[in-house]
């Protein structure tokens, strides 16, 4: 479907099949879809018949993100009407007194939805995120920690905890983190980058040899990552100046090859790139750093 700029000329077949698509793509369209329902399909409510309901589900979800309450509340009170019990609709209202700080009232819902389902892991997670919001980060490591207990195979949860762990400079738990989502992933690039990045900043030769080695791999899963192969070279200097005369060969044909790789990244980009000779003299004194470190 053609991305269409002005939503309010659009028509109401066009409307519906729109909303419709990013409600099965889960695409988060905030104001685009409020926009389309103020402008076009609240004029023809009626002839939604019953797609209507998760229509107003999807432009309350939108509105509470594009803060308008008062068009939230209109819809919560359409849905509520249809469905007095549902749980769907008790989620919405929830998030309705979130978005507008009453945390103590929407931990009540989230309590009172969490008994109705206790597997259900959005309501725990909205009250983590309440707690984050709060700025109660040890609470929230806690509670996140309890969490992963029961739901170890969260990838989300442990993100979080891991980002959590990295505000609170706790770099060991924090690779943990890591480490577990690798478990259930072991070939992402992202993951793999990322605990090198934290063993990096926890310094130290052994911790520097654990970070070129993530990085390594996560090159040999996406040798087009830029910042791995960064870190690639960034390790292999700082390991340079303590090795024996082998290992500096070693570690000087590793720097060398990224940096080479490195340098084709960047020339390989589609666009031009302003910023390009700049970045490869950048490199290139980064390679002049190794061959002085293994002369």
């Amino acid at each position: 479907m053609v991305d269409i700029q002005d939503w309010t000329e659009i028509s109401y077949e066009e409307a519906r099949s729109t909303l419709r698509k990013w409600r099965e793509e889960h695409a988060r369209r905030s104001e685009e879809t409020v926009e389309i329902w103020e402008h076009v399909l609240s004029r023809y409510a009626s002839s939604l018949k019953d797609e209507l309901w998760p229509v107003l589900e999807q432009v309350a979800i939108s509105s509470l993100d594009s803060a308008r309450y008062e068009l939230a509340i209109e819809c919560l009170m359409h849905l509520n009407k249809r469905f007095p019990k549902s749980t769907r609709v008790t989620k919405l209202q929830a998030m309705r007194l979130e978005a507008l700080r009453d945390f103590k009232n929407a931990e009540l819902l989230y309590d009172k939805l969490i008994k109705t389902d206790e597997s259900n892991t959005f309501y725990r997670k909205r009250k983590i995120a309440m707690l984050i919001a709060q700025g109660e980060r040890h609470e929230a490591i806690r509670q996140l920690n309890d969490y992963l207990e029961t739901f170890i195979n969260d990838p989300e949860a442990w993100l979080e905890l891991s980002e959590l762990y990295l505000q609170e400079a706790d770099y060991a738990r924090a690779a943990f983190c890591f480490e577990e989502l690798l478990l259930a992933n072991p070939q992402n690039s992202l993951y793999l980058r990322r605990i090198a990045e934290i063993r990096y900043t926890q310094g130290g030769t052994e911790n520097v040899e654990l970070a070129r080695a993530y990085y390594e791999h996560a090159v040999k899963c996406n040798n087009s990552d830029a910042r791995a192969l960064y870190g690639v070279i960034l390790c292999c200097n700082y390991l340079l100046p303590k090795a024996t005369a082998q290992r500096k060969k070693e570690l000087g044909a590793t720097g060398f090859k990224a940096a080479d790789r490195l340098i084709a990244v960047y020339e390989e980009q589609p666009n031009e790139n302003p910023s390009l000779k700049f970045q490869i003299k950048t490199i290139q004194t980064l390679k002049n750093i190794i061959k002085n470190a293994t002369a």
